[in-house]
């Protein structure tokens, strides 16, 4: 993966709906269809709570949930390492306050 990253050209002062990403990275409408099994509640209600994210949201969410180191997940959406773990951050919060 051939990612040019410079924190001078950083998105990280754009608004979310202005993160342009390098890659489409969003959890498919059919991703439950990849389970042997069906998805228990708890997954389900996860998945319909990450599709309710904005689609920088989502992108960020699902690099993250994929385990890719904080890093990565900067050069790939165009922001700095510190501002991709301040969104992880506000992101989970997000996701528990839809869950709770």
């Amino acid at each position: 993966m051939d990612v040019s990253y410079s924190s001078k050209h950083s998105n990280s002062n754009l608004p979310e709906e202005q993160i342009e990403l390098a890659h489409e990275t969003s959890i498919p409408e059919n991703y439950r269809s990849s389970y042997p099994e069906a998805p228990s509640e708890n997954e389900e209600r996860m998945f319909e709570a990450i599709r309710t994210l904005s689609k920088a949201e989502r992108a960020i969410i699902a690099l993250y949930l994929e385990d890719y180191p904080y890093t990565e997940i900067a050069k790939i959406i165009g922001i700095t390492e510190n501002y991709a773990g301040v969104k992880i951050s506000r992101i989970r919060e997000k996701l528990k306050t839809i869950l709770n």
